[in-house]
């Protein structure tokens, strides 16, 4: 009996857990894709009101945006440039409320090379919505 109860228990403990990965990366895939599309309206979407983003190299920590509204300005400007962006997530873990990654963006310069950079980068995920972003350059 007790071993009956002890595997409805974790049945249990693990369908929550699961189900919540399955949100965090519902909402990180649906980042990714909407930035792959340029989508500046689904990008903001998917951020909180008092969203933050910093970037992290070896001797600097910046504060890239602060807010929702200042987010879709950066975006906005981003995509501006008229080149085509690709993200590449090559790995991802899941750990409570955030997705950790390491990503590849590239895209063509002006002499038609391809070019890229690459970042870990982890979302905290709250709610359904990104509200903090780490990005550690290199």
């Amino acid at each position: 009996m007790k071993s009956i109860l002890l595997s409805i228990i974790l049945f249990a403990s693990t369908s929550a857990a699961n189900a919540q990965n399955e949100e965090l990366l519902r909402v990180f895939n649906d980042q990714v894709a909407a930035f792959n599309e340029g989508d500046v309206d689904r990008l903001t979407a998917n951020v909180t009101e008092d969203f933050k983003w910093f970037s992290l190299t070896a001797d600097t920590l910046l504060l890239e945006v602060v807010g929702r509204e200042n987010f879709r300005q950066s975006m906005k400007y981003y995509f501006s440039a008229g080149r085509k962006s690709v993200s590449t997530i090559e790995q991802y873990t899941v750990d409570g409320e955030r997705v950790s990654f390491r990503e590849v963006v590239s895209h063509k310069n002006k002499a038609g090379e391809t070019v890229s950079s690459s970042a870990m980068g982890i979302y905290q995920i709250q709610n359904g919505k990104i509200s903090r972003a780490w990005y550690f350059i290199d």
